[in-house]
């Protein structure tokens, strides 16, 4: 088997492999390497990704954070006008003021502060597990950043090999018009001297200006995959890449399902949406049977009078410790909270089922298409090979005045076609590669991945 940097070699393409700094206009020599690491640095669908890990690492570190007391100061000032009743049960008209500053707010009266200054109010079940669940939550979006990475590293390889496709098709379409091009001449100049018919030039003509417009529409598809490339990168740039081989498919294709099963991020994501969908419904099964827990500590100045007057401030320290039990709807809401969060878990192991499911059948088909592929690269290889000494011999016969011109225009043509052939074969080849290595699971730019 011949690798790929030599397969691409065929096709007359200049590459360069040195990752250059990224500049703002002009062309840019690009590898598929350095491609991969643009991407990794600068593709917003990855950015998106790392900020979703961030926010789930943040919400991990704010359960872990429960039985921490939340921390309140401040002041307060209530001012009461008109009928108050006893605890005896009498009326009284009342006018009173009451001022409070310190740890808490809202002291009134005999009653504790509305705001304690230091608080913690939590379901212990929540204390447990509600940490267990942010935890494989944030195993998940990790595990789900790896899956978009994964994808935008395939969507820029295979944009990459598309504009490889592009360049090979414009040197492909430059040596088809060279050709038609010396057919015209040497036609056009037998047509002069007699030797020739004039309408085998024109002929010959028709088909120069159709490779003309052949490679004024190469020239446009390497413009579209450059941009579309560029868009990946998050930059503007033309660019000149290498092609790599990334993956052994020699290997039986269970191995690689068993591989891709372990490897890919999916699978891990997966998973660990399912131990969080099983950490919260413990949770809500817990939480019927253990308690909800207050505690609230105060303490400030405390000051009050008679009308608008604030007088005679002192210390005060309020202390309330609360247990409790709660249960909705008697119970009956918590069963249906229960039942719910259960669905949930068996809607995480079907989601994961099918997840696996899917990755078999990528890798089967990826398997599929790389095998068939390098098969179909020696089919082309030697239709390349037979065109050319097709052309070769015509264009001689041509020169000795012993073939026709049609003869050339038709080996020009077969030539042509070949050659398409071989890019198209090659370059299919090369992304069957890379969405193998993708459905693997393995990373294209570690260092362990086999070349």
């Amino acid at each position: 088997m011949k690798s790929i940097s030599s397969l691409i070699l065929l096709t007359a393409l200049t590459f360069s492999t040195r990752a250059q700094e990224v500049p703002t206009s002009g062309t840019m020599p690009i590898d598929l390497a350095t491609a991969l690491k643009l991407a990794n640095a600068r593709n917003f669908q990855i950015a998106l990704a790392n900020e979703r890990v961030n926010e789930a690492a943040a919400q991990l570190r704010r359960k872990k954070y429960l039985l921490i007391p939340t921390l309140t100061l401040g002041a307060s000032w209530h001012h009461h006008e008109g009928r108050l009743q006893a605890s005896g049960g009498s009326i009284r008209e009342v006018s009173r003021s009451s001022a409070f500053f310190g740890g808490g707010a809202g002291a009134v009266g005999a009653g504790a502060p509305m705001l304690p200054g230091l608080s913690v109010s939590a379901n212990l079940a929540d204390i447990y597990f509600a940490p267990l669940a942010a935890r494989q939550n944030h195993a998940a979006m990790k595990a789900a950043g790896a899956a978009v990475n994964n994808m935008v590293s395939l969507s820029v390889a295979e944009a990459y090999f598309e504009l490889v496709r592009a360049r090979a098709n414009v040197g492909v379409a430059e040596e088809a018009l060279k050709n038609a091009a010396e057919l015209t001449k040497v036609t056009a100049g037998f047509a002069s001297s007699g030797e020739g018919l004039r309408s085998d030039a024109q002929r010959a003509h028709v088909e120069q200006l159709i490779r003309q417009r052949g490679l004024e529409q190469a020239n446009e598809g390497m413009q579209v995959a450059a941009a579309r490339l560029a868009q990946l990168l998050h930059l503007e740039a033309g660019v000149d890449l290498e092609p790599v081989a990334v993956i052994d498919a020699s290997k039986p294709v269970q191995e690689l399902v068993a591989k891709a099963l372990k490897n890919r991020p999916e699978v891990q994501q997966s998973g660990s949406l399912v131990r969080r969908a099983e950490q919260n419904l413990k949770n809500v099964r817990y939480s019927q049977v253990v308690p909800n827990v207050a505690l609230g500590v105060s303490g400030g100045g405390f000051g009050g009078g008679v009308g608008g007057g604030i007088a005679r401030t002192d210390v005060r320290t309020d202390v309330n410790a609360l247990v409790f039990w709660r249960w909705e709807s008697f119970g009956l809401g918590e069963k249906a909270k229960i039942q719910a969060q259960r669905s949930v878990v068996n809607q995480a192991v079907h989601s994961r089922t099918g997840v696996m499911d899917s990755i078999v059948a990528q890798v089967r088909q990826s398997y599929a298409q790389v095998n068939s592929r390098q098969r179909q690269i020696a089919i082309a290889e030697e239709a390349v090979k037979s065109a050319r000494q097709s052309y070769e011999l015509n264009r001689n016969r041509i020169f000795e005045k012993q073939g026709l011109p049609i003869e050339v225009l038709q080996a020009i043509q077969s030539l042509n076609a070949a050659r398409q052939l071989y890019v198209d074969t090659v370059t299919d080849y090369n992304q069957a590669q890379f969405r193998l290595l993708t459905a693997v699971g393995e990373n294209a730019q570690n260092d362990e991945t086999p070349k």
